[in-house]
């Protein structure tokens, strides 16, 4: 009897060590992913209306990236199609944010809905967000 109580010990603490693990393993991913940056690829894939339209929306977004985080790395106007098919988008913007969340926070706030519906009315855009690599040790 003793020896089954020890058995059944054994197996009470090896479940419950696989499962502090498996918990410590979703943590651990959760906290990585917080720690990698994001980026989102801005496409104007086609333009409906007058370029201030652009402009205006360009205007609100310097202003409401800060607010998550995010900063621009690239606009541009000159794009080169160097591989596949297809018109090459007129312009492209590169955004970065400190992680996938916060993209996601920032595509969502009230703020940036209302300017995507300015930027929209003069273009049909794409956006992908691109969850970046860890930082390097």
């Amino acid at each position: 009897m003793r020896k089954r109580l020890c058995l059944l010990g054994l197996a009470s603490l090896a479940v419950v060590a696989f499962a502090m693990v498996g918990a410590w393993n979703i943590t651990r991913s959760l906290a990585q992913s917080e720690t990698r940056p994001a980026f989102v690829i801005v496409e104007r894939l086609a333009t409906t209306g007058d370029e201030s339209i652009q402009q205006e929306y360009a205007k609100l977004a310097r202003e409401i990236l800060p607010k998550y985080g995010a900063s621009y790395l690239a606009r541009s106007q000159r794009n080169m199609l160097l591989e596949g098919d297809g018109p090459v988008p007129c312009c492209i913007a590169i955004l970065q944010f400190p992680s996938l969340n916060a993209a996601r926070r920032w595509y969502d706030s009230p703020e940036n809905l209302a300017a995507a519906k300015i930027r929209q009315s003069g273009g049909k855009f794409r956006l992908v967000a691109v969850d970046g690599l860890p930082p390097s040790r």
